[in-house]
């Protein structure tokens, strides 16, 4: 798409200009552990709505890597316990929460990628990554983003558009080449939403080129294409996921130009996987590396 990148750039602008203009709120949520702070972080997005964040910083003396985190869309905000095991690898996170939506992946595409609702879940994780790049005891330029199924959308957008974000870890990333996922009959979760739109208001595919022109704004493979060569990916494919086709999942990692390592797994489905977190572990290591 000829203006893609410069459409996000755009927004992505907005996005620092927002978060230099605010002070995030951050509200104890009534956990203490001796190592780490845990906070509410409260902020306000692109279109002005109040937006919110978990947020845990290690007490000891940084600044630390950040790791910013959006989960799948069948599995709710990761509790603090979850999110506390990146504590143990020196890392500050930020688990943004979804904006409240329907979960249609086409709501508002007549309006073109201006009226996409996911595009404002998006503007969300831009603004979210550029607070957290200023928050206290975190090292701003060392950045890393992780997502899962529909989380990596957010992860991949980030780390292609937010300063600072220097690592990026994906696993049965969706949505991704959309056309192509409906074409091989791709219906659950993030695609369900297109499902649905060609059963019940396009049964005969006449609209389809514009419905898909809108979506190539909220496409995981778009944002894949422009990871800078700064940013290092590591992206895990199952290949009996029936929620994300593989061979989608696979063009997004094709598309990515920059240093990047694939992981697949032939005999796993669309699933958290114990294998993916031990290889994250070691990824996530910055080594000597100068901040």
């Amino acid at each position: 798409m000829a203006d893609f990148e410069s459409w996000w750039r755009e927004r992505a602008k907005a996005a620092e200009k927002c978060a230099a203009g605010q002070t995030p709120c951050l509200s104890d949520v009534g956990v203490q552990t001796p190592v780490a702070d845990y906070r509410e972080m409260r902020y306000v997005s692109l279109d002005g709505s109040s937006q919110v964040a978990r947020v845990i910083v290690p007490r000891a003396a940084g600044p630390h890597p950040c790791i910013l985190v959006w989960h799948d869309l069948d599995r709710g905000t990761r509790g603090w316990f979850q999110l506390s095991r990146y504590v143990a690898a020196g890392y500050a996170v930020v688990h943004p929460a979804y904006r409240s939506w329907s979960g249609d992946l086409t709501a508002g595409w007549q309006d073109g990628p201006e009226g996409l609702k996911v595009a404002r879940l998006v503007e969300d994780t831009l603004v979210a990554c550029a607070l957290a790049r200023g928050l206290k005891g975190v090292d701003g330029q060392r950045l890393m983003t992780h997502g899962e199924g529909f989380g990596s959308l957010f992860a991949l957008a980030a780390a292609a558009f937010a300063e600072g974000v220097v690592k990026c870890a994906v696993v049965n990333a969706m949505p991704a080449k959309i056309e192509s996922a409906w074409r091989e009959g791709a219906a659950q979760m993030a695609y369900q939403g297109v499902w649905r739109h060609f059963r019940e208001q396009d049964p005969c595919a006449e609209h389809a080129a514009e419905l898909f022109s809108a979506l190539a704004y909220v496409d995981a493979a778009e944002f894949a294409a422009l990871l800078p060569a700064s940013c290092e990916l590591l992206d895990g494919v199952c290949l009996m996921d029936e929620v994300a086709p593989p061979a989608t999942q696979r063009a997004l990692f094709d598309r990515a130009d920059c240093k990047k390592q694939i992981v697949t797994y032939p005999k796993f489905g669309h699933e958290r996987l114990n294998d993916f977190e031990n290889r994250l572990l070691s990824f996530m290591h910055f080594g000597e590396r100068s901040a």
